[in-house]
């Protein structure tokens, strides 16, 4: 099965897709872009049941929602993962104190577990 989704949040356009490899497994791309700055991850999952993918899908929807709130992420490419509670953060932030700031934030968000902040700034 492939499915594709396609928004925008904050004048950011964000591109996910995910494929299906096999039962309980999968692997997820996503890809945003700004006017000067682009990120794309690739990542991997391994779900025994489809609430735990739900989970994470939702801790994914909160966290972005949490972010866009804030307004830490306006006009910076970030790309939000999860996996098993463990939340991933990946992109360009205009500073330090924002990617620290984005980190702190999906580290809030009730049912996150871990964040692991791969932000970097220019």
């Amino acid at each position: 099965m492939v499915a594709a989704v396609a928004g925008v949040l904050a004048g950011t356009h964000i591109l996910a897709g995910q494929v299906r490899a096999e039962e309980g497994k999968s692997a997820e791309s996503s890809s945003v872009t700004t006017e000067n700055d682009s990120v794309s991850l690739e990542a991997h999952h391994h779900y025994q049941s489809a609430a735990e993918r739900a989970n994470d899908a939702l801790l994914i929807t909160e966290v972005k929602s949490a972010l866009a709130e804030d307004g830490v992420a306006e006009n910076s490419p970030i790309i939000v993962d999860c996996d098993h509670g463990k939340i991933l953060l990946s992109g360009v932030m205009k500073s330090a104190e924002e990617a620290k700031r984005a980190g702190n934030i999906a580290a809030s968000v009730p049912g996150v577990v871990a964040v692991k902040n791969q932000l970097s700034w220019h």
